[in-house]
């Protein structure tokens, strides 16, 4: 039986994707840093983009014969933290551009009728003050966005030549387990620690930025509707085309805290111009797709983001990324 081929499959998203998939009965192969492989149970197989895109178009990046016949493909594998992009413009295009394209390249002469799922970003876009629609400008204004852009071309090129390669542009998403370098979970651990310390002051950023959230389980939900309707679309939003300022997500996160807390703005954690003033999507043509869109449930994401963050500071993981 063929297997639905997931890259970053150890990733946060890719982690929330194979407890559905195993939930679901379907078999995949989950392709991770070889460092990782590991950790990850089922089958598993080392991959690492940053080789491969150093790697001659001709040199195989997978032993392909070894391994049984993909029914599709998601493509999650990315270099996502927007500041470590900034800091590293040739690992982010490595990861997020070249790699990829080797990948691809060679899979489809194996299996040209492959469904693709190539996941991109909604940093690709010209951030405006109203929802997002795939024919907006498209002017990232990060090495991020810039990098999802270029690995967008090289999808929607393929899709050019003949094959069935769709791009999804997701806006952000969250949920437990989530990397604490991310606003939402940076937030909840460290209301946790100060919870666990009985009260003291939160650092935070920039908190009057917009944007369009979603729980991870919808977002990958719908990665696994879309898998299947590849011929259908060459790239669709996924996003909920409602936004909130992210002063209200740590409002309802300091809410939950049992303690008293201050919140006080750190320069060190401004982001500058590459921080999107408004980044939020139009979902229309995902409704027309599936027939509806995912919604943001606002309580139960924080209820979780919580409920995770005071786990992690009980069995004291490191905190030094929030």
């Amino acid at each position: 039986m063929g297997q639905i081929w997931l890259t970053g499959a150890d990733g946060f998203v890719g982690t929330w994707l194979r407890q559905r998939l195993v939930a679901r009965n379907i078999p995949f192969l989950s392709l991770v840093l070889p460092e990782n492989a590991h950790a990850i149970s089922g089958s598993v197989v080392g991959l690492d983009l940053v080789t491969a895109a150093g790697q001659a178009s001709s040199e195989p990046v997978l032993d392909f014969e070894s391994l049984p016949a993909p029914t599709g493909l998601i493509h999650l594998a990315a270099l996502s933290f927007p500041p470590a992009c900034e800091e590293n413009p040739d690992l982010a295009r490595s990861i997020n551009v070249v790699g990829p394209s080797r990948l691809y390249e060679q899979l489809l002469v194996r299996w040209p009728e492959l469904p693709i799922l190539h996941i991109s970003s909604g940093h690709v876009y010209q951030p405006q003050p109203t929802p997002l629609s795939e024919e907006q400008v498209l002017e990232p204004i990060n090495v991020y966005g810039a990098t999802k852009l270029e690995g967008e071309a090289v999808a929607l090129g393929l899709r050019d030549r003949g094959h069935h390669v769709s791009v999804v542009r997701p806006f952000n998403h969250s949920g437990r387990g989530q990397d604490l370098s991310f606003v939402l979970p940076s937030f909840a651990v460290r209301l946790a620690k100060l919870e666990a310390d009985g009260g003291g002051t939160l650092a935070v950023g920039r908190l009057d930025s917009v944007r369009d959230f979603l729980h991870v389980q919808d977002v990958v939900d719908t990665y696994l509707a879309l898998l299947e309707r590849t011929e259908a679309f060459a790239l669709c939003n996924l996003c909920s085309g409602e936004g909130l300022a992210i002063q209200e997500f740590l409002s309802g996160l300091v809410a939950r805290c049992a303690v008293p807390v201050e919140v006080q703005t750190d320069s060190a954690r401004l982001r500058g111009s590459q921080d999107a003033n408004c980044l939020v999507g139009d979902n229309k043509k995902l409704c027309q797709l599936l027939g509806k869109g995912p919604q943001l449930q606002f309580d139960l994401l924080l209820d979780e983001l919580m409920e995770d963050a005071r786990a992690r500071v009980a069995r004291g993981e490191d905190l030094s990324w929030a």
